[in-house]
């Protein structure tokens, strides 16, 4: 389904991105502590609004208009913050071919980003833990011979970061031996 720029079908924008003789390899969804973090201020902001209402109407407020009061805050000040940081988590993910990788960041319902970057442009694969390596995530850098963000892609919140920068330093490899191995006949 299309809402505006969000795509939930994740299907139709791998498909556009794979030309023919090109196989998806992996697809990374990013982890759910990116969400929880995301999140935290929110549901802080929805705790205090939800303690205002309880002493409010411990002090004779009447009930409806507290509710409808604090629901309106809460609606303008937590709301969207909340699905947005929502959208930024369940719809992201790096999908790998072997041709490319592509970083699709879909942050909300207007605005969609996705950065196809070919396996010639990659010059290494580097990984990093987060948060003590406590959890199953960690960074994924690659390192590009050009481009933005001084040749330096970086993903946080991946999941198996090492698993995943090892199966596309792999590709990367592989794709640089395609690439200069000697013509037929020459």
């Amino acid at each position: 389904m299309r809402i505006f720029a969000l795509e939930t079908n994740r299907e139709k924008i791998k498909q556009k991105f794979l030309t023919s003789g090109e196989k998806e390899v992996l697809t990374v969804f990013y982890h759910g502590f990116s969400f929880f973090l995301a999140s935290i201020r929110d549901v802080v902001l929805t705790a205090i609004l939800i303690a205002i209402g309880i002493t409010a109407a411990n002090y004779g407020a009447p009930v409806n208009w507290t509710i409808a009061v604090l629901f309106v805050f809460w609606f303008f000040l937590v709301f969207f913050r909340l699905l947005r940081a929502y959208i930024d988590w369940a719809f992201d993910f790096i999908f790998v071919t072997t041709d490319k990788i592509v970083f699709v960041d879909q942050t909300s319902i207007i605005r969609r980003d996705i950065n196809p970057i070919n396996m010639e442009s990659i010059v290494g694969v580097g990984t990093r833990t987060q948060f003590w390596n406590i959890f199953a995530f960690g960074i994924v850098s690659l390192q590009l011979k050009e481009g933005r963000g001084q040749g330096v892609i970086m993903r946080k919140y991946v999941p198996r970061a090492q698993d995943v920068a090892a199966k596309i330093s792999a590709l990367v490899t592989q794709y640089q031996r395609l690439d200069h191995l000697p013509e037929n006949g020459a």
